[in-house]
């Protein structure tokens, strides 16, 4: 028993579920786009756990909307490298629109924007699927903005212009390909 002097120490599992508990209450703010959830995470060095949890728990979704097992542990291997290029794209783009971007902070908030790719679980029903799809990739592009806008401490058009080049530029170079 502690004394009135010492503050009770928690149990691991206590501190698990408290997590958790967070974890919910933070992905719950990214669907609502609340900046403040994602100026949270960006403040919260310990939140990178949760994002990767987050990119993790997207791409097993994505893959199992798939149907094939293989295909699950690839989509995850995958998802993990995109979420660290996207962040590094538009890290590097933001580092010339604006003095201050740190790169950690931006990996935590795009790491609870990838959240929303979760909705390519259904990309392979019949006749819906592309609606699926394209919802998954416009929220997430919205979600990155509001991240983006948040980390980097700027207004929202240029956070949308940030994220737009960071993720045109692959798409752009792709014309330049011999074909």
């Amino acid at each position: 028993m502690a004394s009135p002097d010492e503050p009770e120490r928690e149990s691991a599992l206590g501190g698990l579920f408290r997590a958790d508990r967070r974890l919910a209450e933070r992905l719950h703010g990214v669907i609502r786009f609340d900046p403040a959830i994602y100026r949270e995470i960006q403040a919260d060095p310990h939140a990178i756990p949760q994002a990767v949890a987050v990119v993790v728990a997207t791409s097993l979704l994505i893959g199992l909307g798939r149907n094939r097992l293989p295909i699950v542990f690839l989509w995850t291997a995958l998802a993990m490298l995109n979420w660290v290029a996207i962040t590094a794209l538009i890290w590097a783009v933001g580092r010339l629109a604006v003095e201050r971007a740190e790169y950690a902070q931006l990996l935590r908030c795009t790491g609870f924007a990838y959240a929303w790719f979760a909705l390519l679980v259904g990309a392979s029903l019949p006749l819906i699927g592309p609606l699926f799809a394209w919802g998954g990739v416009l929220l997430s592009f919205a979600s990155l903005v509001v991240a983006t806008r948040e980390v980097l401490a700027t207004d929202g058009p240029r956070a949308f212009a940030i994220c737009a080049l960071a993720l045109g530029l692959p798409l752009l170079s792709l014309l330049w390909l011999p074909g």
